[in-house]
Order: C-alpha cells, then sequence, then structure tokens
C-alpha cells in the first residue's frame, strides 16, 4: 500500500480571480541575439512559485520538490520529451529471456557534486536506503516485487538481495515476476543514487548531494523562503548546464510574480489566474513566449463507493452522464481541455479508440431512474433526498467547478452541500475510509505508464483506512486481476488490450467521473532561451541560457525591438 502525498498539481491551485493591475501589459525584456545565435554559459535563471517545498530528498519529494529533485540528482535511467525511457546515468541496460533480470551498465567516471566516483555499490546503497521501512518513501510497494523486498522491508534483513553489484559499473536488479512497468518505474526520484553522506538509512539532516546538473551550495536553500542551485562542474553531459544558477522564490503570490517578471526580476512566470493569462495570450508582443506545460494528470469527481448513495453503481453513472465538462472548460479555457479517460492523452496506454465517459442528460436521468431514484425536471420532485457532502478545497479551480458541479447533479435530482477546507484537510479527510462520499480529485504521473493512474487509483490493494489513494474506496475483482496481468505482460500489443478492458470498466463503474486535463500556462522572457517543457521535469533547465540586453532602460527598447549592433549581452545578474 503507498502512502498519499499531495497529487494535485500546484498549477490547479491557483485561483481565477484578476490581477488587480491594468490591462496594459509591459512590453518584453528583448533578446540579445538572433535565433541563430549559439548558447552561451552564465547568468542566472529566476523563477518563482506559490509553493514551498518541504525537503529536497529524492526518498519523499512532490509535485513541486519533484522538480528541484530532478536537477540534484540524476537517475539511471530518465524520461524524454515523448515519455520514453531513456539512458541517464546508466549507457544502457540488458533484460534476461525471461524478463525477470535487469542489469544496468553505468557510466564510467560519473562524479556526484562532493567529487566522489558513481559506482554499483552507490546505486544499491541509494536503492536500500530508499525502500527501507524507516524511510518516508510513499512508491516503496511498486517495488515489491523485488527478491527479497518482504525480507528487508518487514522481517529485519540488512540488505535487499535483489539489488546485486555485479562489477563496479555494473547493478543488477532481480525480479519475482516479469513486470512491464519496472522501468518506468526507475525513472522515480526515489531510485536516484545519493552520495555517501546521505548515509545507508533514511535522515532529513544531511545536505542534498547528487549527481545531477546543479547542485546545492552552502547556505543556499533559505527555508521557506528560497532555494539557490548552482552549476554542478562534474556533470557527466559534457558543457552543460549553460546558466551558472537557478535561483527560486517560494510562497510568491500570483500578482506579485507578474509585477516582478514585467519588471525583469522573474524570467520566467508560470502561477498566472486566468485574466492574466488571457491578456498574454492577446498580446501580439507576448503571444510567442507563451508555453504549454503538460501536467500528464486527470482531474475528476470521486465518489465513495462504500456509502451512500454511490454505493450504488447507477447513481454513479448518473453522475458522469450528468456533467456537462465544457462549463467546466470555460473557467480557465487557456489551461483545461475536456477529458474523460482514466489515463492522460500523453501516458502510453492511452488509447483514444476506447469510448470515455460523456454527456448525457436523458441517459443521466434513465441511471437514476434503474437507481430507485426517479426525478421529473419539470416538477423539481423526486431524485435523491439527503443532501451529499462534497469537499473541495481553497484556494483553487474546485471552489468554482464545484458550484457547477452543484447546477449540474441538481437537474437530475442530486442535491450536494459544498464544503470548502484548506488543502491540507481536504487531503485528510477524502483519502481517509468513511469520512466523505464526495470530493474532487486529481492525479499527476508518477511514472509514464497507464498502471500508474488503474493500479493507483483503482485497485483494491491501494486501499487503506487513513491513508488511500484509492479515494473512491473502489473495490473489482476483475479489474485487480487486469491491472496484475498488466504488469507481467511483456508483450506490447496484448498489455495494450489488457489496458482497453481496465479502461471501459473504470468508465462504465464510475468510480470517478473524469473531468478534465491540465495544462500550465507559461510565460518566458525573450532573453530565455531554449527554454522545452517536459512532461517530467516540468522543464529541462540543462538546455536553458540567458541572452539578456544589458541596459534596456537606458537604451529605451521597452517600446519595441532592438536594433541590430546596438545591444550588449548581460550574461550574469
Amino acid at each position: 500500500m503507498r502512502s498519499i502525498r499531495a497529487r494535485i498539481s500546484v498549477a490547479v491551485l491557483v485561483g481565477l480571480a484578476g490581477s488587480g493591475c491594468g490591462d496594459r501589459l509591459a512590453a518584453p525584456f528583448p533578446a540579445a541575439s538572433g535565433e541563430e545565435a549559439s548558447p552561451q554559459r552564465g547568468g542566472t535563471l529566476h523563477l518563482a512559485s506559490i509553493g514551498d517545498v518541504r525537503t529536497l530528498d529524492p526518498v519523499n519529494s512532490d509535485e513541486l520538490s519533484g522538480r528541484l529533485v530532478r536537477l540534484i540528482f540524476a537517475g539511471l535511467v530518465d524520461t524524454d520529451a515523448a515519455s520514453n525511457v531513456v539512458p541517464d546515468l546508466a549507457t544502457h541496460w540488458a533484460t534476461s529471456p525471461d524478463g525477470l533480470v535487469y542489469t544496468f551498465f553505468l557510466r564510467e567516471g560519473v562524479r556526484f557534486h562532493d567529487g566522489e566516483e558513481l559506482t554499483a555499490h552507490d546505486v544499491k546503497r541509494s536503492v536500500e536506503r530508499s525502500l527501507h521501512p524507516t524511510a518516508p518513501n510513499g512508491f516503496s510497494s511498486f517495488f515489491d516485487n523485488l527478491v527479497g523486498f518482504d525480507e528487508f522491508t518487514t522481517k529485519g534483513a540488512e540488505h535487499l538481495s535483489g539489488v546485486e553489484v555485479v562489477g563496479r559499473y555494473a547493478v543488477a536488479f532481480h525480479l519475482a515476476k516479469p513486470d512491464a512497468a519496472f522501468l518506468p518505474l526507475m525513472t522515480l526520484t526515489s531510485m536516484r543514487p545519493t552520495c555517501k553522506g546521505a548515509g545507508a538509512r533514511y535522515s532529513d539532516t544531511w545536505p542534498p548531494c547528487g549527481t545531477g546538473p546543479f547542485k546545492l551550495p552552502p547556505g543556499g536553500w533559505d527555508h521557506g523562503r528560497s532555494l539557490t542551485l548552482v552549476r554542478h562542474e562534474g556533470y557527466f553531459r559534457p558543457g552543460m548546464p549553460h546558466v551558472d544558477s537557478i535561483n527560486f522564490v517560494f510562497s510568491m503570490k500570483p500578482n506579485t510574480q507578474r509585477l516582478k517578471f514585467e519588471r525583469g526580476e522573474l524570467d520566467v512566470v508560470r502561477d498566472l489566474p486566468q485574466a492574466d493569462t488571457s491578456r498574454y495570450s492577446s498580446d501580439a508582443r507576448w503571444r510567442g513566449f507563451m508555453l504549454r506545460e503538460p501536467l500528464v494528470s486527470i482531474q475528476g469527481e470521486a465518489m465513495n463507493t462504500e456509502m451512500p448513495p454511490f454505493d450504488n453503481v447507477e447513481v454513479r453513472r448518473a453522475v458522469a452522464c450528468a456533467i456537462q465538462r465544457e462549463h467546466y472548460i470555460a473557467l480557465k479555457a487557456t489551461e483545461l481541455t475536456v477529458h474523460t479517460h482514466a489515463v492522460p492523452r500523453s501516458i502510453r496506454g492511452f488509447n483514444p479508440e476506447v469510448p470515455g465517459q460523456k454527456y448525457d442528460l436523458a441517459e443521466a436521468l434513465e441511471h437514476m431512474r434503474k437507481a430507485g431514484y426517479p426525478y421529473d425536471p419539470e416538477t423539481g420532485r423526486g431524485g435523491y433526498e439527503p443532501h451529499v457532502e462534497y469537499v473541495a478545497y481553497r484556494p483553487g479551480l474546485p471552489e468554482y467547478t464545484g458550484q457547477v458541479l452543484k447546477q449540474d447533479l441538481a437537474k437530475i435530482g442530486i442535491r450536494i452541500d459544498i464544503k470548502v477546507v484548506n488543502f491540507a484537510s481536504y487531503s485528510s479527510l477524502t483519502h481517509r475510509r468513511g469520512r466523505v462520499a464526495f470530493s474532487t480529485q486529481g492525479w499527476n504521473q508518477d511514472y509514464p505508464d497507464a498502471l500508474d493512474f488503474y493500479e493507483s487509483l483503482f485497485t483494491s490493494k491501494q486501499i487503506n483506512d487513513e491513508d488511500s489513494s484509492n479515494s473512491a474506496f473502489y473495490k473489482n475483482p476483475v479489474f485487480d486481476e487486469i491491472v496484475e496481468n498488466a504488469h507481467r505482460e511483456l508483450d506490447p500489443a496484448k498489455r495494450q488490450k489488457l489496458y482497453d478492458r481496465a479502461e471501459a470498466i473504470v468508465r462504465d463503474d464510475a468510480p470517478w467521473a473524469f473531468t478534465y486535463e491540465y495544462n500550465a500556462t507559461l510565460v518566458r522572457q525573450p532573453y530565455v532561451r531554449s527554454y522545452h517543457v517536459h512532461p517530467s521535469w516540468g522543464f529541462d533547465a540543462r538546455e536553458v541560457w540567458i541572452d539578456r540586453v544589458k541596459n534596456v532602460m537606458a537604451l529605451g527598447f521597452l517600446s519595441g525591438p532592438p536594433a541590430r549592433g546596438k545591444v550588449r549581452k548581460e550574461m550574469g545578474r
């Protein structure tokens, strides 16, 4: 059973209110060079977030801190921009014919931030540190298929026998059963090697140290305020990263972020209210510098199948048919997309040919009749008489989508009372057995495979009394068996058929009414070059470089682009 951390994206926590500023946007700060220019080293990338990070340890990072952890720690494998698993610290891997042994061959000469060389012994030590029962690793159960996992996690074994050092630069992982998700699972931050200073067992007192492109300098983390990372000069990819450092400021309100961005004090802004996003997208000066960041997530309305009225499948089906999802999208049209499947479009295993849930008011009313709660829209009589409490959180979109939901369900005779709480209370309540019948829910990708969603959200083994990732408390033995078979099926075509069956079951059983996908909108200054969004990293900071004009105000560039040959670069700030 995995434990729950914050699975709602920070972007979804941004409210809808406008900035309160005038409609006129400041002009972009120009780049110093043309599009054909080669990357230059130097400068600091300035970023901010409405959220904060509580840890930089790869063992227990969350959605926001995970972005930073990926800058500090490299993995044996990683994902590319298309979510394919690719080599990273490993040059390649080999799989045994029976699918039970994965051997990773490490790059030679890779250096940790402390100067020590990475070896296979570091990989084994780091994996054992992450999976030991004393570590707060919410993903440890994903690796229960490793040989010796039970002995190591429950019976006091000193080492995990399923991870074997087979040479200075080779490490083998032995599985009890074949697992098609094993390679995607190895992209998790919790599997990334740590310096020897991290020890063999988890501790939160060590300074984060890995092999990633950036490192944490002494005094670089002012907890609750800011974080500065500097280039790792010994990074194993020559010439990268380009910038000298990255500075993050935490807990900065969206309005403040926008003002600092327009003054050139922030280089990229991400946490924008809808009104500001619309202003930038409608301004020709800025439109070319906007990016859509795929969050690889789903959102929906979770119905607790153990509590009335949602213990009746016909009521759940009625809800899934009654929601006009386009009304949700209208609340933040630049960033929301209707999505009625259990897995995101961009993830391996999604099949657009399998129909999702759909809006059909007549069908919803028929499901209510079958459930024993017929409703007459003309008279408003009938339906499910007791009011149903619906839990949402603030600040964020659910405050507003909940109102749309309330109106839609009233049309089929389901009356909901919206209870809005802070995010910590929401997370605690909605994942506790028997406490909440109806709630807003979302899930971000942990690893690039449909099993991350099917297994985490809808299998019975993810049900727990206090900390359940299956917030619908949905149990279906047939579905459980399909998911288990998908793990063991190594043939991609056969595995896809299992995914298709799983999708059809959760569509029809409707433990969730699926609603939308969220894609964050970013705006960058023109001088921020090679800023590419990434489904796992958020953005790939290794390639970013700063090409900023010096003395912009003095040269009067704010009213338009600079003339060629009249600019000087600022390679540091």
